[in-house]
């Protein structure tokens, strides 16, 4: 199951539950929230929104996007007829604005992932 992998900011967060508001107007407000947090690995909102206000401005946090989680959270909370499709496509579609390959030193960490040639 892919899952999208994004820096874990607030305005990340935002946007991402932007989108799907403007996807999905019927669901409340204070629910994305729980459901996004969930999308991330979290047991509640509050618990995100903990860890998201000790590494904003100071870390390269990265999360990867769960919509199996985003949706079967929103389905306890009382939301059906949602899909895993649905829900991915809105996540991949959505600009983030904090891009996690924006600078020199996360692209030279993401190089160093990158497995020499077997002939080099």
């Amino acid at each position: 199951m892919f899952s999208e992998t994004i820096k874990f900011s607030s305005h990340n967060v935002a946007a991402l539950k932007k989108a799907l508001r403007k996807r999905y107007p019927a669901i409340g407000s204070s629910h994305f929230d729980e459901a996004v947090a969930a999308s991330f690995g979290f047991r509640t909102y509050a618990a995100m929104r903990g860890v998201l206000q000790q590494v904003s401005g100071s870390a390269r946090f990265m999360v990867q996007i769960d919509a199996a989680l985003l949706m079967l959270r929103l389905e306890e909370l009382g939301y059906g007829g949602l899909t895993v499709q649905e829900l991915r496509r809105t996540i991949m579609e959505t600009p983030y604005p904090d891009q996690w390959l924006g600078d020199e030193l996360e692209q030279a960490l993401v190089r160093r992932r990158i497995p020499d040639a077997a002939n080099g």
